[in-house]
């Protein structure tokens, strides 16, 4: 076999990958170094950001909220929410969340049942938490106001409704108001309609109204009832329960945003 003369490109081209690969070892070398000087440096500035926020957690406590500790069972909302709507409530507002959860209400109805709505005389408004009805079937919240109207407050955030539901609600509701008038309000997480309000008559759906947990667009929701809430809170005590809330709701109900994109 004829031996391979080597040729001055083979040459050069050997010295260049030999350049090559201490180039790149090099280049390793100083980014290892570059790499741990940096990581060196950001552990004070890590450990003064961890006092910051130790130090804030004490004092404020920005990150604590009372809803962090509720199951996701209705009941536990629906309980908060009949507190803030009782006139004489712990919360010392008198009827002013009651009187701005109602107006959310009528925001929503046209012109021919707004004047039916019962919006007036907050003072006097009886609040049931866990109704029972003649049927034996448990509203959430029911109201009732001045002039035998009553509003029935069904808070569904997650959970599927019942077999005819909303239309025994309604019966239950009507039978009581007699010479009154009778609402469902129906606080939807997901800002779906209920199912069962389909086997309502016309005029009944028309006073079927759905709530939803949160709106993008400034319409009735409890996210804007609760907002309105803590801008006219005077306690403080109160005020910081309701900020709570409200973003308790803005955090776990951007499903509604979703569904509406």
């Amino acid at each position: 076999m004829v031996p391979r003369m080597t040729t001055g490109h083979d040459v050069a081209l050997a010295d260049f990958f030999t350049g090559l690969g201490a180039a790149l070892d090099r280049a390793r070398r100083t980014h290892r170094a570059d790499l741990a000087a940096f990581f060196a440096g950001l552990g004070p500035v890590v450990e003064v950001a961890r006092r910051a926020q130790a130090e804030l957690d004490r004092r404020v406590a920005p990150r604590f909220s009372v809803f962090d500790y509720f199951e996701k069972r209705e009941t536990d909302r629906s309980r908060a929410f009949g507190r803030l709507l009782d006139p004489a409530g712990a919360h010392g507002q008198g009827g002013v969340f009651l009187r701005l959860f109602l107006h959310e209400i009528r925001r929503s109805l046209d012109d021919d049942l707004r004047g039916d709505f019962p919006y007036s005389d907050t003072q006097e408004c009886d609040v049931y938490l866990e109704y029972q009805t003649d049927e034996g079937r448990s509203i959430d919240i029911v109201l009732k106001m001045p002039g035998n109207s009553w509003i029935g407050i069904e808070n569904k955030p997650w959970a599927k409704e019942q077999q005819n539901q909303i239309r025994d609600y309604m019966k239950d509701l009507q039978r009581k108001a007699e010479d009154g008038t009778a609402w469902i309000v129906y606080m939807s997480g997901d800002g779906r309609d209920p199912t069962t309000a389909k086997c309502l008559s016309d005029e009944q759906r028309k006073r079927c109204l759905t709530m939803p947990y949160r709106s993008r667009d400034g319409t009735p929701s409890v996210e804007n009832w609760i907002r309105r809430c803590w801008e006219q809170c005077e306690a403080e005590r109160v005020r910081w329960f309701l900020k709570d809330f409200l973003e308790y709701v803005e955090e776990n109900f951007a499903l509604a945003d979703r569904l509406g994109a």
